[in-house]
């Protein structure tokens, strides 16, 4: 089985007192969940995550809330290729004017947790949102 590893963020808002996440639609796909991406040459983990947001959302980062990612697994068939995919996944708050990479991304919308839980169409992602609302009470 090949294996595929990319680095994204939760972008978070503190918005009129309330958390909202901003998700993205792929346009591969046309999935809703986070910006992510893979590593080029010399990068760290969260190099590649920001670069990735700013360059699918044009967002900056702020802060982070946790330092240690959340990590994402799960399997999917490419070009006839079982393929094992891990996603880490920082946490951060976000800010900035947003602006969609035509190229990679379909659309993308700023949502409170409750609507942002069902935007998110797979199960993986849905399993990372809840852990990321379950962390922040602790911040």
């Amino acid at each position: 089985m090949q294996k595929d590893e990319s680095f994204g963020v939760v972008p978070l808002s503190l918005r009129q007192g309330q958390w909202e996440v901003f998700l993205i639609q792929h346009q591969r796909g046309r999935y809703w969940g986070f910006p992510k991406g893979h590593a080029e040459s010399g990068e760290t983990p969260q190099e590649t995550a920001f670069r990735e947001l700013k360059e699918e959302t044009n967002l900056e980062l702020v802060r982070y809330l946790q330092t240690e990612p959340l990590l994402e697994q799960y399997t999917f068939m490419a070009e006839g290729r079982r393929i094992f995919k891990q996603v880490h996944y920082f946490i951060a708050i976000v800010e900035g004017t947003v602006k969609l990479q035509e190229k990679e991304i379909q659309n993308g919308i700023w949502l409170p947790f409750a609507e942002a839980l069902e935007k998110v169409t797979h199960f993986e992602g849905k399993t990372i949102l809840s852990q990321v609302e379950k962390i922040l009470p602790k911040l």
